[in-house]
């Protein structure tokens, strides 16, 4: 596995820039989060990544290795870059180890039910195996389509909003397997999310992100604790407030 890193992607529709100059590393089995109010540009930016998306400029490197954001795909996804949309796209007439199969149609039959086996076991899923869609719950199709799309077993991941519309415990839930998974893995993971405590709680780095511009990265604790940008503070002051005792995790 190797080290996913962008430089200077740049994104600008009419005259409004989206993406502006954005650089990041992620190393295998790292979670780095950008967080962003909507409209942020945290979207553009990750569908960008995963070539949905062309840039105005910027370059994309994995494993050493520059890819091309600028070709014009037939299929525009990046085969060792995987991306969960929020709406998850399971196929609803099949079963939830159906949708994860579909991913290895060019393998072995062996390897297909070894492989599906496993990741049912990693996400947390094998007892709904047999199961539809519409008959799981949020956290379960979520947890599938992550299986799906680590089928492959790409070199990044990335998640839009993964812990959106999401009860707390399912939240809980998906919380506990995405790190697992990622560690297990050694997948470098970027996601996207509105929810500065969901970064804090899952991410091994943030970036907190406005008006299309990384205003700081770091740890959680040091986009906890830091006081220089008035707007990074507020965002975490917002987002802790209703939590009792939550600084507790950081001040230490």
């Amino acid at each position: 596995m190797g080290i996913l890193k962008i430089a200077n992607l740049k994104k600008a529709y009419e005259d409004r820039t989206v993406v502006n100059n954005i650089s990041l590393e992620i190393a295998p089995a790292e979670i780095l989060a950008i967080v962003g109010e909507s409209g942020s540009g945290k979207t553009t930016l990750l569908n960008m990544i995963s070539g949905n998306i062309r840039p105005d400029e910027g370059k994309l490197w994995l494993d050493e290795k520059e890819i091309d954001l600028y070709f014009n795909r037939l299929i525009k996804e990046l085969p060792d870059i995987k991306l969960v949309p929020q709406d998850y796209k399971l196929k609803p007439e099949h079963k939830i180890w159906e949708n994860i199969d579909l991913s290895l149609t060019k393998y072995t039959k062996e390897y297909r039910l070894s492989r599906v086996a496993e990741l049912l076991e990693l996400c947390g899923i094998s007892h709904i195996k047999d199961k539809k869609p519409k008959d799981v719950s949020g956290g379960e199709k979520q947890r599938t389509a992550i299986a799906r799309a680590i089928a492959e077993e790409p070199q990044a991941l990335l998640l839009d909003e993964p812990f959106s519309n999401l009860d707390s415990i399912n939240k809980q839930h998906l919380r506990q397997n995405l790190v697992t998974l990622i560690k297990h893995e050694e997948i470098a993971c970027l996601f996207v999310t509105h929810d500065m405590i969901e970064a804090l709680l899952v991410a091994d780095r943030i970036g907190v992100m406005h008006k299309g511009n990384i205003l700081m990265l770091g740890t959680p604790k040091e986009i906890f604790n830091q006081k220089n940008d008035t707007y990074v503070s507020d965002f975490v002051e917002a987002a802790i407030k209703p939590i009792k005792d939550f600084s507790k995790l950081f001040l230490s």
